[in-house]
């Protein structure tokens, strides 16, 4: 070894018979103060410096319990996912039945009391989880394992005419994606609507949607707890879905006629580097991206990306841009879906469009729900863009006659959930294409579509 190497002694675990009591309370006051500050400042904008120095010990001090930030992560991972396992063995008989039912919405509360009470955590979760991070596989040996004890309760419970798995994951992913956006400011309409709702009305309406996705056929007499008493048919005088009004002024695209005096030539290598960061912002995050890997990546010199973008974040807005006005476009199609016998045709066929979108841009969506990068002009692109999704989702909605509680404000939510999450879920869990939106047209039918087509609604947006 030569006289400049450095080398660095392992970390302590938390079970090291090295650490001592005194040793234990140090590890202790890092994980505490590296949760605190994940909470003010993001995992993305805390560095080991910011821990070791809030903490009150050297840099050097830090690596002898951990390795990393991100094996600090990893431990208060390990905390909250060693709840939800316990959460787990406790389930009761699942079933289309009250009492199946009432076992379910019990797990969902106890599901979402850890969720609340490590509500930092998972919300960093959802940010950490990305390509390229070192955290990334244990989350998915943890989610793997989640899974598996989850899919053998639904076969125990007689989950056939879903597979016990994919149902499992369809569960595990609802339910993170539901109670993530519950705790954060993302999607302004959403986060406003959850707010004039009690946490006992979100739960409600999970469970409702969660019991209709295992066991479409289950009665309305096994929701009567929810109705209060009342008959199934209250149902019928519950206020429809409610699509929120087009932005004041219709903000224009931020990148409308940027590139349109370009040569052909300069315009293929605009497009040279926007589809470079579309394949490393999916890859690797758009924070774990540099504009050296991203000229790589397309083959350019990096004097050539900044003769078209002042940044990385002028080429995240400029992609930005270009999603949202697929978004929008996908949105239009999707209020023009009308159910009946040529319905799930229709879903399926719009569902392989949108999944092929979502997964080519979701390095790109991926910024808008985590926040991060903050900037004005991302908040408006978000907006703009989730608007016309939550009105399109209220027209598909609105066009179902129930007999079982719903509130359909809080259904557009978890729609939104579903179609946010599921097709990387699935996608990274070996499905195709074709499997992939088989299985969330299936979900979305059971669980948010089950009852009776009443015909095209009007739609409100230019009411």
């Amino acid at each position: 070894m030569s006289s400049n190497e450095i080398t660095r002694r392992a970390s302590y675990g938390p079970a090291s018979p090295v650490v001592g009591e005194r040793g234990s309370r140090t590890r202790a006051r890092i994980v505490t103060t590296a949760l605190s500050l994940f909470e003010s400042q993001g995992f993305h904008g805390t560095s080991v410096d910011d821990i070791a120095k809030a903490a009150g010990v050297s840099r050097a001090t830090l690596y002898q319990y951990f390795e990393s930030k991100e094996q600090i992560f990893v431990q208060l991972l390990d905390e909250c996912g060693t709840a939800l396992m316990r959460v787990v063995r406790r389930i009761g008989p699942l079933e289309p039945s009250e009492l199946g039912f009432d076992n379910l919405h019990w797990w969902l509360g106890e599901w979402a009391w850890v969720y609340d009470k490590y509500a930092t955590m998972f919300v960093q979760w959802a940010n950490v989880d990305s390509p390229g991070t070192s955290v990334r596989p244990m989350i998915s040996g943890f989610l793997d394992a989640y899974h598996r004890r989850i899919a053998g309760r639904l076969a125990s419970s007689g989950v056939s005419s879903l597979d016990p798995t994919d149902a499992a994951m369809v569960m595990t992913t609802l339910v993170n994606r539901f109670n993530y956006f519950q705790h954060t400011r993302l999607m302004d309409q959403r986060t406003r609507l959850m707010g004039q709702r009690t946490a006992e009305e979100l739960i409600d309406n999970l469970a409702v949607v969660i019991q209709l996705i295992l066991f479409p056929l289950t009665p309305a007499s096994a929701f009567k707890q929810l109705l209060g008493g009342a008959a199934p048919a209250a149902q019928a005088s519950r206020r429809p879905a409610t699509a929120p009004p087009v932005p004041a002024g219709n903000a224009e695209p931020l990148a409308a006629g940027r590139f349109d005096k370009l040569s052909p030539r300069a315009a293929a290598t605009v497009r040279g580097l926007l589809d470079a960061g579309i394949r490393c912002f999916a890859e690797r995050g758009y924070h774990g991206s540099s504009v050296d890997e991203l000229v790589a990546e397309a083959g350019f010199a990096r004097g050539t990306f900044y003769k078209y973008f002042d940044e990385k974040l002028d080429l995240l807005l400029a992609l930005s841009d270009e999603a949202a006005k697929l978004t929008i476009e996908l949105g239009g199609r999707l209020r023009q879906i009308t159910l009946g016998p040529d319905g799930p045709k229709q879903m399926r066929d719009w569902l392989t469009e949108f999944v092929t979108f979502h997964l080519r841009y979701i390095g790109i969506t991926r910024t808008w729900l985590e926040d991060a990068p903050r900037d004005p002009r991302l908040d408006a692109i978000r907006q703009l863009a989730g608007q016309e999704m939550w009105g399109a989702y209220s027209s598909v909605l609105n066009q179902v006659e129930r007999t079982y509680p719903l509130d359909l404000d809080i259904a557009g939510i978890i729609f939104f959930c579903l179609l946010e999450r599921l097709p990387e879920t699935l996608t990274e869990a070996g499905k195709s294409l074709d499997e992939t939106v088989d299985l969330i047209a299936t979900v979305i039918e059971r669980g948010l579509l089950n009852g009776r087509p009443v015909g095209r609604p009007t739609d409100r947006r230019h009411a």
